[in-house]
Formats: C-alpha cells, sequence, structure tokens
C-alpha cells in the first residue's frame, strides 16, 4: 500500500498467448499484498499481536522477544528470534542527556536479497539485481513520547489534550466525548515523568457551569505526588457531574492558566481549556457506533507519521556520566491487537458472570485522604451514595507540627557580581546583593523567617572531611580562622519581611573576599500557631524587662506551646 488513498484493485487476466512482463507479475503481487493489509489496517488496526516483549538484561541491555506485530499500514511485523540490543548504540539514542525516557520502537523494514546477474545487458554492461525482496523489521529509540491524541480511533471515545511538556514530564488529561444528562462521569490526569523529577503538584479552577466537581475545593482539580513515591506514572481521577441541559461543554480554565509544581519550581501553564464534551439524552454506545461508521475512508487511511509500534518505555537513571536502566514498561501506550478469538472468550467470560446472578450496577468504591491541622485528632467516614452505587471511604490525617503551625521552605540563589577581572568570582568586600521577593505561600500577616547559606565546597580535601556539604546558620563569623571556614563563614544574610504582601526579600553581604558566583540559601517561613503567638505577647513584654533577647521571647513561646499540646 503505497499510494495511501483508495483506489479500485486490478488483478491480472490472464489468456492463452498473453505475453508476460514485469508490470504482471508486480501487479500479480501487488493485488493480493494491498488487500490483506487493507483488511489488516481496517479490521484488526495496529498494535502487537502477539510475543515481543521487552525486558531489561542488565543495567545496559534491554532484550525483544519473539513475536507478530501489525503496523498502522497493515503490514505484518514478525521477530522470529530474541534480540539483546544496547540501548547506547540504537538508532535514535542521543548522548545528551541520560535522566530521561526513551521508547523502543519497532517498524516494518524489507530488503533486497540474493543479487544475480540479470540476463539483460545494459550498454555492454553487467546488471546485478535482487532475486528476492526480505521482509524484515527494524528496532530503533523515540525521546520523545507521541501525542496522546495520535493513535488511530482514540478519539471516539474521548478527548486527550496535552496540558504540559518537557524533557521531564508530560501532563495530559482524558474526559469522555459523550456523557447522558445528570451522569456521573470521570476525568483523569495523567502524569508521566522520569526517575529523577522531583515531586510533581499539578492544579487549575474548571470553569463549565454545565459541570459540577463532586471532588475538590470550588471546582479544582488538583494532583499532589507523594512525597515517597517513586513511580513515573500516575493517575488521578476526579469524578464530575453533568448538568441537566444538552449542548457542547467547554472545559475552560478560570485565569487561562495552570499551575505546575516541580519540587521548589512553580511553572505558569497558558491553559485557556482543557477539552471539550458533549452532553446528549442519546444512547452512548450507538452514539459512538454512529460516529464510527461515518468516519470517510480518506481519514481513515491518512497517516502524517512514521508507522511504528511503541513496545516499551524504558526508565533511564542518570550515573555519573553514564546511565543505568531503573524499569521498563510494555506497551505504554496499550497498542494491542484484539483477535476475534480473544473477543469471543471475553465475551463468554462476562456471559458466565452474567448467569451467576442479577445484572446490577457494579458496586464501586473510593478512597480520600484529607490532610487535617496539626493537632486534630485523625478521622474516618463511610458514605454511601445510591445514585451512583459508590462507597467513599474518607480518611483525614493531621500534618506534622505544632497545632495550628504553618511552615513553608524553599531555596533561592543570588548572584555575586565580580568587581576584577584578576581574580574570577571575587567580589568587592562590603558589598550587598539581594533577591527578588519571595512568596513564602502562608498568606499575609507576619511570619518567622529563619535562613541559612548552602556550602557545596567541590575540593577533594573538603570532601574527604566531610564537610563538602553544609549549611551555615546564625552568625557564620564564628568560624573564621578555623578548620571550619568557607566561603560561607565570610557572608552575612538578613531579611526583610513585607506582610501585607505576604513576601519577604533576602539580602548578603560580603565581610572578606570570596570565589563564587552565587549564594544558594535556604529558607524556612513559620507562622506560629495561635496558642504560641499569644503566649509571644504576654511573655515578651516581661521578658525584654529582664534584659533577655528577643530570640528568648520565642523560645519561651515555643516551649509554652508545647506545654499546652
Amino acid at each position: 500500500m503505497k499510494n495511501l488513498r483508495y483506489f479500485p484493485y486490478e488483478r491480472n487476466l490472464f489468456f492463452k498467448g498473453k505475453l508476460l512482463t514485469v508490470r504482471d507479475f508486480e501487479s500479480e503481487q501487488r493485488y493480493f499484498n494491498d488487500k490483506r493489509r487493507l483488511i489488516n489496517r481496517l479490521i484488526h488496526g495496529g498494535g502487537v499481536v502477539c510475543g515481543l516483549q521487552v525486558v531489561a538484561v542488565d543495567e545496559k541491555q534491554i532484550s525483544v522477544e519473539a513475536g507478530v506485530a501489525l503496523d498502522y499500514l497493515g503490514r505484518e511485523i514478525v521477530v522470529p528470534d530474541p534480540v539483546k540490543l544496547k540501548l547506547s548504540m540504537m538508532d535514535g539514542f542521543s548522548n545528551n542527556d541520560y535522566a530521561k525516557n526513551v521508547y523502543v520502537c519497532l517498524a516494518y523494514d524489507e530488503k533486497g536479497k540474493e543479487q544475480v546477474f540479470s540476463v539483460a545487458e545494459a550498454g555492454g554492461q553487467e546488471v546485478s539485481e535482487y532475486n528476492r525482496i526480505a521482509e524484515g523489521y527494524t528496532l530503533f529509540i523515540r525521546e520523545e513520547a507521541p501525542h496522546p491524541a495520535s493513535f488511530e480511533r482514540g478519539g471516539l471515545t474521548e478527548q486527550r489534550v496535552l496540558v504540559y511538556q518537557d524533557s521531564q514530564l508530560r501532563i495530559w488529561q482524558a474526559s469522555p466525548r459523550y456523557v447522558n444528562p445528570g451522569e456521573i462521569f470521570e476525568l483523569r490526569v495523567h502524569v508521566e515523568k522520569t526517575v529523577q523529577t522531583p515531586r510533581v503538584q499539578f492544579q487549575y479552577e474548571l470553569d463549565a457551569p454545565e459541570l459540577t466537581v463532586l471532588e475538590g475545593e470550588g471546582g479544582r482539580i488538583c494532583f499532589q505526588e507523594r512525597v515517597d513515591s517513586k513511580q513515573t506514572d500516575c493517575v488521578a481521577s476526579f469524578r464530575l457531574r453533568a448538568g441537566l441541559q444538552s449542548g457542547a461543554v467547554s472545559l475552560g480554565v478560570k485565569g487561562g492558566r495552570a499551575e505546575v509544581r516541580l519540587g521548589d519550581r512553580l511553572v505558569q501553564v497558558e491553559l485557556s481549556t482543557a477539552g471539550k464534551l458533549e452532553i446528549t439524552p442519546e444512547d452512548i454506545e450507538e452514539r459512538i457506533l454512529s460516529d464510527y461508521y461515518s468516519q470517510k475512508l480518506d481519514k481513515i487511511t491518512e497517516l502524517n507519521d512514521y508507522p511504528c509500534i511503541y513496545l516499551a518505555k524504558v526508565c533511564l537513571l542518570q550515573m555519573n556520566a553514564s546511565y543505568v536502566i531503573e524499569k521498563v514498561v510494555p506497551v505504554p501506550f496499550e497498542e494491542y491487537v484484539y483477535t476475534p478469538s480473544l473477543l469471543q472468550q471475553l465475551g463468554q467470560a462476562r456471559s458466565k458472570q452474567g448467569a451467576a446472578g442479577p445484572v446490577t450496577d457494579p458496586l464501586r468504591t473510593v478512597a480520600r485522604t484529607r490532610e487535617l491541622a496539626a493537632g486534630e485528632k485523625p478521622s474516618f467516614a463511610i458514605t454511601y451514595d445510591a445514585e451512583s452505587n459508590e462507597y467513599l471511604f474518607d480518611l483525614g490525617l493531621p500534618k506534622q507540627g505544632k497545632h495550628g503551625e504553618q511552615m513553608a521552605t524553599g531555596v533561592v540563589e543570588i548572584p555575586i557580581e565580580p568587581f576584577t577581572s584578576t581574580w574570577p568570582f571575587i567580589a568587592k568586600v562590603n558589598n550587598s546583593f539581594f533577591s527578588d521577593e519571595i512568596g513564602h505561600g502562608l498568606g499575609s500577616g507576619s511570619v518567622l523567617i529563619s535562613t541559612g547559606i548552602e556550602d557545596d565546597t567541590p575540593d577533594m580535601f573538603v570532601d574527604i572531611l566531610s564537610q563538602s556539604d553544609q549549611i551555615f546558620y546564625g552568625n557564620t563569623g564564628v568560624f573564621e580562622d578555623t578548620e571550619f571556614a568557607a566561603d560561607a563563614v565570610h557572608i552575612s544574610v538578613g531579611t526583610i519581611l513585607y506582610p501585607r504582601k505576604g513576601t519577604f526579600r533576602i539580602g548578603i553581604k560580603l565581610r572578606a573576599p570570596v570565589q563564587m558566583d552565587f549564594v544558594r540559601v535556604r529558607w524556612w517561613a513559620m507562622r506560629p500557631s495561635s496558642a504560641a503567638a499569644s503566649k509571644i505577647r504576654e511573655t515578651a513584654g516581661s521578658l525584654e524587662e529582664n534584659g533577655k533577647r528577643k530570640s528568648d521571647v520565642y523560645e519561651a513561646a515555643a516551649g509554652t506551646d508545647e506545654e499546652s499540646e
């Protein structure tokens, strides 16, 4: 099927005395091949038929087992024997970054075989031609995942929207194409990341008056990865209820943007809409079947990309200047061919389950964990929704810390500008440098800011003493001219708080020359509990009258708060 557009098939008509040429024999082969491949393409689709499992042999090699697949042109791909390959030696693998996910792809390939001399002479020279065409395959690497909506017929039942993508993270969302009025349905957020990507948080506020978010606050779609999670693929489901009015619904986003947080880094993503769906009183299955059989042949047979099958996703972990295979995810995009015999067995299994008792809506259970304020007692509740035949298990766990206490942390890098070209990265003594305004996220009002200077000295001798990674707090001058001295001891740090804005600024001052191009400051912001705050006001006066330091006020209040708990 070199021509992907539909065209009438022609076959040879044989008769006695017919002179057969190369064109006739090629037409004979093309007639049967193209017809078989068209049937494969339209009836079976593309994907793995059997075998082709991908496993990690060691830290750098994979093995592809024998098997059969159909590509999206209907061509059969046969891998007759297991193949062992080193990832870095495969086509498409780049050495620019090892902390990534790569995809092992399989594609159809054919090569000439058995060179023979042609009987026909060209200009008196002997000409060789291939006597056979060997159908085979090729295995290669792709380092970018395909668009979630790029797979054939994937848009019949749901719409997939790519929300955010970079070299380490991809977020996409799936919503049903059709729902009935008043129906409860699921909106799914898929998060795919590399092994070394920090904790992921994602949220936006849904702007769709026709829909009601049953889980979440104020229509907010929010995903927070667990702190101890080691997964590279996460799916978060959100239950929504459709309105009673029929029509097209756009999943709008309030403010036209979503927030993606990678560890301490916040990314604002422009997102005006997160997809669309249609509320219809029609039977959903009949509507999907109608859409399927109404597709145009040109649209079905069009192909905008190289037809390959994604056999596996390989998650790599960067180790110094090389990589190791962390894990292998087989057939990550569910590209399978479901044979008639398999579908028959699945249908029989469902029939046996139905014969065992009356057909009812399946009982669903949903578990949810909520974060309670520090000091509150854990809670557990079970509720039942008769309309959706669903049990909700709600577990509330108090967050760590004192009752009512709030805390935030982060890191800021403050650049230092050198003043001389003789000694690079040496700034003028007594110069001050400042960060931009930093939002601590605890709201307006007074908070306590604590800072520490992170020092990571790339020195072999210091590394042997286990002092290559350290944080200096308080008056760093006490470490000057001692065995603990480092560039960080020559730096003073201070903060300015803007209570109304809920922000602050960090400043540093150099007391001696340093060989640093930036200073890395770790900060903590804490809003004390209401009990501690009131105790601060009560004891501040008496403590200062006795000549005590202001820090003693906080220490005394903290001790009192612990006693109250």
